[in-house]
């Protein structure tokens, strides 16, 4: 069995691949704002240490041209209410948060998303991406996917659940990092979806012949426009899903109801 070039790196060698590339995505996230001129976008992270570094590194690297806000736990209530507020009446451009700071927040007009890591949860994929694109309007998701093993967080076995942990050993050796995979990660969506999701090249350019060539995110589509599928499309196998485990929910459930007090009556 041949072993993948990753895994015969030397681990000075593989850290230094994996500081890369935490350096690069900051610059893919800029790359991605400028190949398509947003004004306004919802970047997501895996932690909250990644939101609060994202946030200084625009913060630096624009002078004030990515404005920017975080929405995580960390921060207190009341900073939370007022960037999510900045956010929504365009005072800043990015808002930059994690999966579950990002749960039941109600954005509308929304025209870009930005996926700095992939989710560690398959199904928070769907969540992410379907921000944008919504009531028929035309929405962008890049997903900034590392072809190495990138070194990150993962407080599972910390008693301070992550608060002041310097501890950079895996969590194999008593420490509080692993390996993140990302291209198995982008399989994992994809198999659960059933659907190939799109790549495109470092230059962030994104193909638009299958809309004539004129496409707008954030504003609604044109009646009888291109091939778009659509939400109501790409959300039908995680539907699918659903309604799957549903009736096996039921099933279970009439099963331990009338079979069981058969049985005793027997």
């Amino acid at each position: 069995m041949e072993k993948s070039g990753d895994d015969i790196r030397k681990p000075k060698e593989k850290q230094t691949f994996s500081e890369a590339v935490k350096i690069l995505k900051g610059e893919y996230v800029i790359a991605a704002i400028e190949e398509h001129k947003m004004d306004v976008a919802l970047i997501f992270c895996r932690t909250k240490l990644d939101c609060d570094n994202l946030e200084q590194y625009l913060q630096t690297r624009g002078r004030g041209k990515y404005s920017c806000v975080c929405l995580h736990a960390d921060r207190k209530p009341q900073e939370r209410k007022e960037n999510l507020e900045k956010f929504k009446k365009r005072q800043v451009k990015f808002m930059i948060c994690t999966d579950v700071a990002a749960r039941g927040l109600d954005i509308s007009g929304l025209p870009y998303v930005i996926n700095v890591t992939l989710p560690d949860e398959k199904q928070n994929y769907i969540h992410r991406i379907g921000r944008v694109g919504r009531a028929e309007r035309m929405g962008l998701a890049i997903s900034l996917v590392a072809t190495c093993k990138e070194k990150v967080w993962y407080h599972s076995n910390c008693n301070s659940k992550g608060k002041g942990c310097y501890n950079t050993n895996l969590t194999d050796r008593g420490g509080c990092c692993i390996w993140y995979n990302e291209p198995q990660l982008l399989n994992d969506v994809e198999d659960h979806l059933d659907i190939t999701i799109d790549r495109i090249e470092p230059d962030m350019k994104v193909p638009i012949n299958e809309f004539d060539g004129k496409v707008a995110y954030g504003e609604r589509r044109k009646a009888g426009g291109s091939g778009y599928k659509g939400h109501i499309e790409f959300l039908a196998p995680t539907v699918t899903e659903l309604a799957q485990l549903e009736k096996k929910a039921q099933t279970y459930f009439i099963d331990l109801k009338y079979k069981k007090k058969f049985a005793v009556r027997q």
